[in-house]
């Protein structure tokens, strides 16, 4: 009964003890008691914490705001450029372009077709489409200067495709920019940055190739023979990815072109930021991974 009394007393005087001290005082009285050192990391914890604080708040809510109010895509304006009437290219798109259509005819793809949606000079993105007249593959290769505040400063990329008679294409890349999510189904893409020989790629792409026509057929793909139908042909590649972004809500039918929806201004928006990148560039790579294993 008296050690009961003694311990109700002792908790009643701590706590009138600590009612009685003001919560700012014991941590001024702690942070006397620090060393310098430690003083030193309780600021740079707190520093830390500020800054997550500002990332957060621009990449995960004021970024799919801005999305959503003021971005859009407009229609689709693909032009061909006249190989009659040169336009000025930016010279280092120009090497590339240049550089991978000589390998790609020395492999047998053909008739080079180049576009863009541009119209300020010198041309900062440019688009070079080929095909296999044997094997039935198609290839673009993508010249691109992305602007000084973009995140990806290497755009360019070569990508290989094939379609089969179930509908499916398959494709292979060195795409290096953050991909949209969820990816069409009918399409089954696999990226692989690190392989920059667009013979090598080709090699793995057709190992992909023959491994799928075993069970199913392969379609050969033709552009068309003329520059207006292959034109048509790379805008119909165009829709179809507008008409999937559409279809899974990531974009909006708006007049002019096409806008974000929430849903789609909240992915576009975290693609680019931890921990949602990490993680889909983590399965692109073991993709890539698994691929380059089997070629």
């Amino acid at each position: 009964m008296g050690v009961e009394a003694d311990a109700s007393a002792l908790l009643t005087f701590a706590s009138g003890l600590v009612t009685r001290q003001r919560i700012a005082e014991l941590l001024l009285a702690a942070w006397h008691w620090l060393p310098v050192r430690g003083q030193v990391l309780v600021v740079v914890l707190v520093l830390a914490q500020l800054y997550w604080v500002r990332w957060f708040f621009v990449y995960y809510i004021r970024a799919p705001i801005a999305l959503y109010t003021k971005s859009s895509t407009p229609r689709d304006q693909t032009r061909t450029l006249d190989p009659a009437y040169p336009e000025p290219i930016d010279d280092e798109l120009l090497h590339y372009l240049e550089a991978n259509e000589s390998r790609l005819a020395a492999m047998g793809f053909c008739e080079p077709h180049r576009t863009t949606n541009l119209r300020t000079y010198p041309l900062t993105l440019v688009a070079s489409s080929m095909e296999h007249p044997e094997h039935g593959d198609h290839v673009i290769v993508i010249g691109c200067r992305p602007p000084r505040d973009a995140s990806e400063r290497d755009a360019s990329s070569i990508a290989f495709d094939s379609e089969f008679v179930d509908g499916v294409r398959l494709v292979t890349s060195n795409v290096r920019t953050l991909r949209y999510w969820p990816e069409a189904p009918f399409i089954d893409h696999v990226r692989l940055p690190d392989v920059a020989n667009v013979t090598e790629l080709y090699r793995i792409h057709q190992r992909r190739v023959a491994k799928r026509a075993a069970k199913v057929k392969q379609k050969k793909i033709t552009r068309g023979r003329t520059a207006e139908q292959r034109l048509v042909f790379a805008k119909r590649r165009h829709l179809d990815l507008h008409k999937h972004l559409v279809r899974c809500r990531y974009w909006r039918r708006a007049p002019g072109g096409l806008r974000f929806t929430i849903r789609g201004a909240v992915f576009s928006a975290w693609r680019h930021v931890f921990p949602w990148r990490s993680i889909d560039q983590w399965w692109l790579r073991r993709r890539a991974r698994d691929t380059t294993r089997l070629a």
